[in-house]
């Protein structure tokens, strides 16, 4: 009997010393899920995380006729538009939102690209191109090319456009996208900026995900 009252003596602590352990474990690990989950999904919006798209290489062709690919892509915060040259409304609004939102971004970074990519093969020529990127600001990148060069790309990123040209008349208009799609250094897509486009909601968004991918 005596014993049995000394054992039960150092049995209760051990086991209250136990559940101790086992609830302060059980909390640690509660609160490493809790962080992993929250650098997964930091919240950001417009990023996407953890899963950012790698593409294939694709084949176009700049404003100045050079052949434009993922190789060109390497190395720069990409912002990528797909649009065409005699869209009415949507895409010159955009441009111009995107030329304000370039200038003082440029200010602070020296690896940033922006790139009009024509849905309207047919009429964008280069030359056209080159002329209506340089309007908005002359270090933007115009990309054109026939149907299979822009399909090289839009099929990757998930681009649906319909040319209404069913009369064969030449000012038909083009149904497209109109979000944004960012593209880090290491030619991922780690975002999408959704319309209405404005200057200093581009700039936050771009500066949020950019400073959380580096930090990775």
């Amino acid at each position: 009997m005596i014993k049995t009252l000394s054992s039960s003596k150092f049995l209760i602590p051990a086991m209250a010393i136990l559940a101790m352990l086992a609830t302060s474990a059980g909390f640690y690990i509660s609160l490493k899920q809790s962080q992993q989950s929250t650098q997964a999904n930091p919240g950001i919006e417009g990023l996407f995380w953890p899963n950012p798209k790698q593409i294939d290489d694709f084949s176009m062709v700049d404003q100045n006729g050079e052949s434009f690919g993922l190789a060109q892509l390497s190395g720069k915060w990409s912002f990528i538009f797909f649009g065409y040259t005699q869209c009415p409304d949507v895409c010159p609004i955009t441009m111009a939102v995107m030329a304000d939102a370039y200038k003082q971004l440029a200010l602070e970074h020296n690896n940033l690209q922006v790139i009009f990519t024509s849905v309207d093969p047919e009429r964008d020529t280069t030359e056209k191109l080159s002329s209506y990127v340089s309007y908005f600001n002359e270090s933007f990148i115009g990309l054109g090319g026939n149907t299979d060069m822009v399909d090289s790309l839009t099929r990757q990123i998930g681009i649906a456009y319909y040319l209404n040209n069913e009369d064969n008349a030449d000012n038909y208009l083009v149904d497209h996208s109109a979000s944004i799609f960012l593209f880090d250094p290491k030619a991922r897509m780690v975002g999408k900026l959704s319309p209405p486009h404005q200057k200093d909601i581009i700039i936050k968004q771009f500066k949020s995900i950019q400073q959380f991918i580096d930090a990775q």
